[in-house]
């Protein structure tokens, strides 16, 4: 088990390394090894044993919700966290809860996949579909289209890879029934006494439908990133930690 000081060490050395990106002066190879690091600092530090059970939450800023927002609740259940959403109505940030190295992939995640997300969006503001709308509001719709398109499928990717780690039952082509690993981490939230009160805050709401297209292309963008690769093959490390 990690002590505090050390776990806090960890944390930091991943924070440092998150904010080697492009947009940060970094070129696209500082960053992608800043990235890979972080994945391998991540499985080094896994939590092995499932009765070692430090719980920790991170905070990700997400300043004024989208339509985005709608993948964050696929990653915390890829993540094998709660997330729920802390604001003043203008300003907001997704919190997720669980383990503590399972809330740090959650960070990591969320933040790999806002990157994308971001990249995809600038590169669709710059197609025919995008510049023919002439209006600032249409304009606006048929970027909340688009990333409602993408946001779709990118949390059916993660919910199909998350399938595929369900253990198969020997001799069999049926899935193994596996226990949710959320009833340690509601217990600790009870523990902590960590209540929420009020209404859940509503989905943001989508485009219309005269977009359609607009989500389909959305939909497709979503075939061009590999979470498998994000997630595996290229930084081996957090495959395993997910599994």
């Amino acid at each position: 088990m990690i002590a505090p000081q050390d776990r806090k060490k960890l944390r930091d050395t991943i924070a440092a390394l998150k904010a080697k990106t492009t947009g940060n002066g970094c070129t696209e190879f500082e960053a992608l090894a800043a990235a890979e690091k972080v994945s391998e600092l991540l499985s080094r530090h896994g939590i092995a044993d499932s009765a070692e059970l430090e719980f920790d939450q991170v905070s990700v800023e997400i300043g004024r919700r989208t339509v985005v927002d709608n993948l964050w609740g696929q990653v915390a259940v890829f993540c094998h966290c709660k997330l729920w959403y802390r604001g003043d109505g203008r300003r907001w940030a997704a919190v997720y809860f669980g383990r503590w190295n399972d809330a740090a992939v959650a960070e990591y995640l969320h933040t790999l996949l806002e990157r994308h997300i971001n990249g995809a969006t600038k590169a669709f503001q710059k197609t025919k579909e995008y510049t023919r709308r002439r209006s600032p509001k249409t304009k606006r719709e048929a970027t909340k289209a688009f990333q409602e398109g993408l946001v779709a499928a990118l949390a059916d990717k993660l919910w199909a890879i998350q399938w595929r780690r369900v253990p198969k039952v020997e001799g069999t082509n049926h899935q193994a029934l596996v226990l949710s690993p959320l009833g340690a981490v509601e217990a600790e939230m009870d523990r902590q006494n960590i209540r929420f009160s009020g209404k859940p805050l509503a989905p943001v709401k989508g485009a219309s439908k005269s977009f359609d297209n607009e989500k389909g292309s959305g939909a497709a963008a979503a075939r061009h990133i590999d979470i498998n690769a994000a997630m595996g093959r290229t930084q081996p490390g957090v495959a395993g930690l997910l599994t």
